[in-house]
């Protein structure tokens, strides 16, 4: 072979090598790239968008749902013409809402994909699909999106929360719970030949998120927010919060605070921002000086401890105790008191003696047991612990100022959770607004499990219920509990507000916690109103509030009345409507039968009333029968009956008895009718929601037939 063989055998060798190392590259080497582009090539995917779980209250109404709706977008990369992008701006600023300008500088650029407007109206994104249309635009489509929607509005707002721009939880349930809320997407894959046919598909369904069941009573929830706002109208306070559980399980039926929010509208501004404020979930996050109400820590300890009994004395110094160079005051001058009166009228020096006789070590040990300085662990984010100062930085006069709500600070659930455990024969229960989680094929992912604790023994917790009990009826709440044919519990309170780290002055947060009926008790509820103008003690601002919506909380629900005296009055109304409808009875068979005269029955208390007259035919009619139940004679005189044209008249009304007037504030449409059917009034009620005022007023005498008016909101 000659030189030149050599150099051809040379050639084809480095030729097939790098044929071969080529090959090696593309189907070794770079295999999985390019099989993926052959499958771009041969298969198109599509996703299918999955719908965020729903939200529903205890009876499963919807308090947040997903629907789709239309949002716009344009590509940049193929909106390249400067013409197209004019036309476009002109044509779209006005149904978007959008400065001409400030459309046409979304437009141009090279960022490509870029939103000009999400989640349309329905009429709008039709205005903008007909307008595309019709201009026939390059790079500008509406592509549907999820839209979460809170059906009830601002109800419950603080506990629902919301979403951000992409759908992920950014307050309340919606964060806390994002993971279980946010569904998986689907996809629809189609195969399609080199013409671009599709000749086959594969669908993954999309799979929505979970349902998430509360345990908010929607109902309660929109009473306790209307009785807020008006509170917040009636007081020019700055706000009010409330929460309302059940002590037995811990289940929060409502959670309020006012001023509110609508989660339909998503936040404009910064973290310090007013609105910012609005929508923090202030009953769990906002500590705050509890003041007279957390004086059921100290009582309850002193009691368990056996340092003190409801019937003992303890002598409250005139209104005044020095502790070190501190002098603590008394509202009045109170002398030596029982245990039980000293907590009834709320007295600091009586509370201080008390925690005295514990120690700070026990006394701190009791806070730590009734639930402050720690989370409660409610399925809500932002919840605070509160502030209780370790023992050690306690000052000499600190044992005071803790006895008394003060140098301490607490959120409202964790007071309320407390009050609850008293109800609740000692037994603390973890609040909770979460019954369950249930997956869209009915699996549940999620059960309430609440943690439960002794804290107290069954009988200082009935002791203290006695004690809270006598606050309504003697103390400083006896002016403002009113519940007609129930007991009632509880605690006033009436803290100074703390601004920059010192009280300011005139500026207070009355409370009131308590529950309800005080013998079984079924609800346990606090209010809370923030910095009202003139009236400012527990008593005067708070306990009203309870009033209302321990009434509308017992009406709903349909709790039977407690108060012995109450049930022995309904007992002997329901006789006395018996032998009425008896009578009655009686009457109109003898009108019947052509009877026009009946004789009572020979009884000292009927014989001694005369007959009354009919005002339209002057026939005599049967006297109203005395308390006991007089009857109708069986001795009956009859005559014979003429031949009426018309059925002969009805017996008339007999003197009506003087009834007191219910408070019928705070109650639904229903209760309402209930009531006033039951006394007999002819209501008129205006308006929808729950009763606000009412004529006459709660406490005047009303008889039978009286006229009746209240007006709801």
């Amino acid at each position: 072979m000659g030189k030149r063989g050599l150099w051809i055998v040379v050639f084809l060798i480095v030729w097939m090598l790098a044929i071969i190392g080529r090959l090696t590259w593309l189907q070794v080497v770079r295999h999985g790239h390019y099989a993926d582009k052959a499958q771009q090539n041969h298969v198109k995917d599509s996703t299918l968008l999955a719908a965020r779980g729903t939200i529903v209250d205890r009876e499963g109404k919807d308090m947040a749902v997903t629907m789709l709706a239309d949002s716009v977008f344009v590509d940049q990369n193929l909106l390249r013409n400067e013409t197209d992008r004019r036309k476009a701006a002109t044509a779209l600023s006005p149904l978007l809402g959008a400065g001409e300008a400030d459309l046409l500088k979304k437009l141009t650029g090279d960022d490509g994909f870029v939103w000009l407007k999400r989640r349309l109206e329905p009429e709008q994104s039709k205005a903008v699909i007909t307008s595309l249309e019709q201009q026939k635009i390059p790079g500008i489509a509406v592509r549907k999106e999820p839209q979460r929607i809170y059906p009830m509005d601002s109800l419950a707002a603080h506990l629902v929360g919301y979403v951000g721009g992409e759908d992920k939880g950014q307050a309340g349930l919606e964060q806390r719970f994002n993971e279980y809320l946010t569904g998986k997407p689907g996809e629809i894959r189609w195969e399609k030949d080199a013409a671009g046919r599709a000749y086959g598909r594969s669908v993954t369904p999309a799979e929505s998120g979970a349902r998430i069941v509360t345990t908010i009573d929607s109902t309660l929830q929109h009473k306790v927010e209307a009785l807020l706002d008006e509170a917040m109208r009636m007081t020019r306070a700055k706000g009010a919060s409330a929460i309302v559980t059940n002590p037995a399980t811990g289940e929060i039926l409502a959670l309020a605070n006012a001023p509110t929010f609508s989660p339909n509208d998503r936040p404009k501004g910064g973290s310090k921002s007013n609105e910012d404020k609005v929508r923090q979930n202030r009953a769990i996050s906002w500590p705050y000086e509890p003041g007279s109400v957390f004086k059921l820590v100290t009582y309850a300890a002193a009691i368990e401890e056996g340092v003190a009994k409801p019937d003992d004395k303890v002598n409250c110094g005139n209104g005044q105790i020095t502790l070190g160079k501190r002098v603590i005051h008394d509202t009045h001058a109170y002398g030596v008191l029982s245990v039980a009166d000293a907590f009834a009228k709320s007295s600091n020096v009586g509370a201080i003696r008390l925690a005295q006789r514990l120690g700070k070590e026990r006394l701190f040990d009791y806070i730590g047991r009734l639930g402050f300085g720690r989370k409660t662990g409610i399925e809500l984010p932002g919840e605070s612990r509160g502030i209780v100062n370790p023992l050690n930085l306690w000052r000499p006069d600190s044992i005071g100022s803790v006895a008394i709500g003060q140098e301490i600070s607490v959120t409202l659930l964790q007071a309320v959770s407390a009050m609850g455990a008293i109800a609740n024969r000692g037994l603390w229960v973890q609040p909770h607004v979460v019954k369950q989680i249930v997956s869209q094929s009915d699996h549940s992912l999620y059960e309430a499990k609440p943690e439960t604790r002794r804290i107290i023994k069954p009988e200082t917790a009935a002791a203290m219920a006695a004690l809270l009990e006598r606050v309504v009826t003697h103390g400083t709440a006896r002016n403002a509990i009113h519940l007609t044919g129930y007991t009632a519990a509880g605690k006033t309170g009436t803290p100074q507000k703390a601004v920059g780290g010192s009280y300011a002055s005139g500026k207070y947060m009355p409370t009131f916690a308590g529950f309800v009926p005080a013998r079984n008790p079924r609800f346990a509820i606090i209010v809370m109103v923030d910095d009202p103008v003139g009236l400012h003690h527990g008593g005067s601002v708070a306990a009203p509030i309870f009033n209302l919506i321990a009434e509308a909380a017992l009406g709903d629900y349909a709790v039977p009345p407690d108060d012995k005296r109450f049930r022995e009055t309904l007992a002997a109304i329901s006789k006395k409507y018996e032998a009425s409808a008896k009578e009655q009875e009686l009457a109109d068979q003898a009108a019947a039968i052509g009877i026009e005269k009946a004789e009572p029955l020979a009884t000292p208390a009927s014989a001694a009333k005369p007959l009354a007259k009919n005002e339209t035919t002057g026939s005599e009619t049967k006297p109203k029968p005395d308390r006991k139940g007089a009857g109708v004679s069986p001795n009956l005189q009859r005559t014979p009956a003429p031949a009426p044209t018309r059925p002969p008249p009805l017996p008339p009304a007999r003197e009506a008895e003087t009834y007191v007037m219910p408070d019928l504030r705070g109650r639904g449409v229903r209760a309402v009718m209930q009531a006033c059917a039951q006394l007999r009034l002819n209501v008129r009620l205006l308006g929808s929601g729950i009763a606000m005022r009412q004529f006459p007023a709660a406490g005047a005498r009303v008889r039978a037939g009286d006229a009746c008016r209240v007006e709801f909101e």
